[in-house]
Formats: structure tokens, C-alpha cells, sequence
């Protein structure tokens, strides 16, 4: 009896079943197509804030004009990255057996995801300041105190940052612009008023250089947040990894959530 057919029809199951184990090793035992990837929505609040109108934009006081304007913000799509080691299936452990010759030992079956979420940027109430010194004598911010109050609170000083500001040097007949900050967008209500105030800025000094006279100045800005909606992809997939490798993706997540604790992006 001739038992080549048999043979080869084996041979043939055989090879079939080994690519079936081997491709497990990557996928898992499934061997239908991959599902679409899911679509979530992703929101955002995105804060609006312009000046009221009994706010002027540039008020001059003793020779020293002062602007303040607010920050636009925008958003960006982005995706944090994860990943953990989970349990591996049967076929994913028998693949990585065969194609390792049974050091599969040195693998780490791991899910990696990567999830979308939109930034909003800058991250904190924020504004320009525009000094303009018409003054003979060089303007410095030095001594300055600026203060924020979103809707009738003051915010403490460790949530603002107005160094720019107070170091600031204007010489005269010149322009220059500073950025201070605000508390986190987190902090921020739905709406209401943010007012911004200076005090003690010096706008005249004698010719010994000591200060003859400040100055305070205010604005007042209506504050309303919106919410933005967009699709996005979330992805995610399970493998092996090598034990160094596993080790560099767990510093990636690590450092990319250290880089933007406000949002930590992929």
C-alpha cells in the first residue's frame, strides 16, 4: 500500500497547524481578522476668556502703559500610553515555547494600549503682558505684586507665577512682553470673572533713583469653558517582550508621564 498521499496530506496538517501556534505567539489563538478598532468620543473643557467691558486692554498711568492679554487655547489630540503584563493563552504560551526552544522564561506577555484624550493647551490660565515705557528712566517690575481671583476667590500665591514680571527690565522709549500664570485649568470654574491686579509699580523715581511713586492697575475678564468632542481610535494589543524591552516601555511610560503630568501623551 502506498502511503506517500498520507504522508504528505500530514506533513501538509502538520506545517498548517505549526504557522496556526507560531502566529498565536503574536495574536493568540484567533484566527479570524482583527476587529475594527473602537471609536470612543473624547471631550475636552476649553476655557474662553476675554476682557469685560469695563476693562480696557492698555491703560497708561505716570508714563508707563500696561497691557494684559489673555492666552487662546487650543486643543490637541493625543494618546497616553500603557502597559502591564497580563496572563498569556495557551497558544501564545505553546508559540513562544516553540519559536524561543522553550525559553519562553525570558518573555513577558504584556498588553500595551494607548489611549486618546484631548490636551488643552496652555495648561493654566495665562497672559501676555505688554509694557510700554514712556518713560526718561529704565522701568523695572521689581517690587511688583500681582494677584489673580477667579469667581470672587483669590488665588494663593503657590498656584501663580509672575516671576517674568518682577524681574522684568524696560528701557526707555521701548516695549517688552511677559507672561504670568494663573492656577491649573482644573482649578477654573464653568464661568464666571478673573481679575488681575498690580500693585505697588513704580512710575517715578528721583534722580538718586529712589522711588517716588507707584502705581496699581486692574482688569477684569469674563471666563466661560466649553466642551469640545472629537472621535479618536483607542488601541490595543498583546505579545511577548523581551525582558529588556518590557523594562524601556515601563521608563517610557514612566518618563512621557513625568514630561506632561497634565496630560501625559504617546
Amino acid at each position: 500500500m502506498n502511503h506517500q498521499p498520507n504522508l504528505r496530506r500530514a506533513a501538509h496538517l502538520s506545517a498548517g497547524l505549526l504557522c496556526t501556534i507560531v502566529a498565536s505567539f503574536f495574536v493568540g489563538c484567533e484566527s479570524a481578522p482583527p476587529p475594527p478598532r473602537p471609536t470612543t468620543t473624547i471631550t475636552a473643557k476649553v476655557p474662553a476668556v476675554t476682557a469685560l467691558p469695563e476693562t480696557k486692554e492698555a491703560q497708561e498711568k505716570g508714563g508707563l502703559e500696561i497691557a494684559v492679554v489673555p492666552a487662546l487655547y487650543k486643543t490637541t489630540k493625543k494618546e497616553k500610553y500603557s502597559v502591564r503584563p497580563v496572563d498569556p493563552n495557551f497558544g501564545a504560551m505553546l508559540g513562544a515555547s516553540i519559536v524561543t526552544g522553550g525559553k519562553s522564561a525570558n518573555l513577558v506577555y504584556v498588553e500595551e494600549a494607548a489611549t486618546p484624550f484631548l490636551d488643552v493647551e496652555p495648561h493654566r490660565l495665562q497672559f501676555t503682558v505688554r509694557i510700554n515705557n514712556k518713560l526718561s528712566r529704565v522701568f523695572r517690575g521689581q517690587g511688583a505684586v500681582v494677584q489673580f481671583n477667579v469667581g470672587g476667590k483669590l488665588i494663593p500665591f503657590d498656584k501663580i507665577d509672575y516671576k517674568e514680571f518682577v524681574n522684568g527690565i524696560v528701557p526707555p522709549r521701548n516695549e517688552s512682553e511677559f507672561t504670568i500664570y494663573g492656577p491649573s485649568l482644573d482649578f477654573l470654574p464653568e464661568k464666571g470673572t478673573v481679575g488681575i491686579y498690580f500693585f505697588d509699580v513704580v512710575t517715578a523715581t528721583d534722580v538718586a533713583g529712589n522711588v517716588t511713586e507707584r502705581q496699581n492697575y486692574e482688569w477684569y475678564f469674563d471666563l466661560r469653558t466649553k466642551e469640545v468632542h472629537e472621535d479618536a481610535e483607542a488601541r490595543q494589543a498583546r505579545r511577548y517582550m523581551e525582558i529588556p524591552e518590557y523594562q524601556r516601555a515601563l521608563l517610557m511610560q514612566k518618563k512621557r508621564s513625568m514630561d506632561d503630568p497634565d496630560g501625559p501623551t504617546l
